[in-house]
């Protein structure tokens, strides 16, 4: 049992409280909070790598360990599909449940609440690492979140050229470039954003906008031979409309990334422990449980220069 320190909210904790999550991901009734840090309270009697006090970035999946897609290491697309925060509940109650195995020590000199970015890191680690990014590349980023300016970090420790921010929202131009975004712009225009690459596009795109429209533009931004990395959601029945050939004639790699691994998980909360990424700026907004709701609006709301939204308990 583990005693929760802090947890962040995102836009899927807003679609689960309003239902609209897709089906299959979640179950009702059901208390949310999918990224958290907390100290175990208690260990199992058989479990032997943990014991009271000690701090803890936690997994979500519940694998099952038996389907063909566990069996192939690939327990983010079990296919039962259980989770905490989403099927079991999350991080904001007060005291969690979790398998031992999915229980990760945090350094002392690591705080808990900066330790909550890895949940949402250990995606984005996971996807630009299958991209094989080289160095020296220009990338674009769309969708300036805290997923987004996450990417920024993450891409930062590539020494890219330049990395160029695109979102709808002039207030997040702050944010953007305290994450290490070179360029920032809210223009939406394709043949604009290719320009601004000095070239015919972008080396490496990645999405971190949700819904189709910001797909389609990451692929109009690439440059032939590009990367394009998709990490935003899309709602059930959504659609592209992109040119059939603008991936084979273009010559473009598609990364596609549905949630973290062990690895990516092990191999994140290492970056954040060695100082090679920092996420504690990114956070700018702490909220007590007791003001819950506010801390849901500010997300929903997007009516000032957001990071990441921090529920504290303490």
């Amino acid at each position: 049992m583990i005693r929760t320190n802090s947890c962040g909210v995102c836009g899927t904790d807003l679609e689960i409280l309003r239902g609209s999550i897709t089906a299959g991901f979640t179950r009702y009734p059901l208390v949310p909070g999918h990224e958290w840090t907390g100290v175990v309270e208690e260990a199992g009697k058989n479990v032997k790598n943990l014991k009271a006090g000690d701090r803890v970035s936690v997994e979500g999946y519940l694998d099952c360990g038996i389907c063909a897609h566990c069996r192939a290491g690939e327990k983010n697309l079990c296919e039962t599909h259980e989770q905490l925060g989403m099927t079991h509940n999350g991080g904001f109650a007060e005291y969690v449940a979790a398998p031992a195995r999915s229980c990760h020590l945090v350094a002392d000199h690591v705080t808990l609440e900066e330790a909550v970015m890895v949940e949402p890191a250990s995606t984005v680690v996971r996807s630009i690492e299958r991209a094989r990014i080289k160095k020296g590349v220009k990338a674009a980023i769309i969708g300036c979140g805290p997923m987004g300016q996450i990417a920024a970090r993450v891409l930062s420790t590539y020494s890219p050229a330049a990395i160029l921010g695109v979102d709808l929202s002039e207030m997040q131009r702050s944010m953007a470039e305290r994450a290490g975004m070179t360029q920032f712009t809210t223009n939406l225009d394709p043949e604009e954003l290719r320009q601004m690459s000095g070239w015919e596009g972008w080396d490496v795109v990645v999405n971190c906008g949700a819904g189709s429209k910001p797909v389609e533009l990451a692929f109009a931004v690439a440059r032939r031979g590009a990367t394009v990395i998709l990490i935003g959601g899309s709602s059930h029945g959504q659609t592209l409309s992109i040119p059939a050939n603008r991936i084979s004639m273009g010559d473009m790699e598609v990364v596609g990334v549905c949630g973290y691994s062990s690895e990516s998980w092990t191999r994140t909360l290492r970056l954040l422990e060695t100082g090679e990424l920092k996420f504690e700026d990114l956070i700018t907004h702490r909220v007590p449980l007791a003001e819950f709701g506010r801390a849901i609006q500010l997300v929903g709301s997007k009516s000032e220069p957001m990071g990441k939204v921090m529920i504290t308990y303490q």
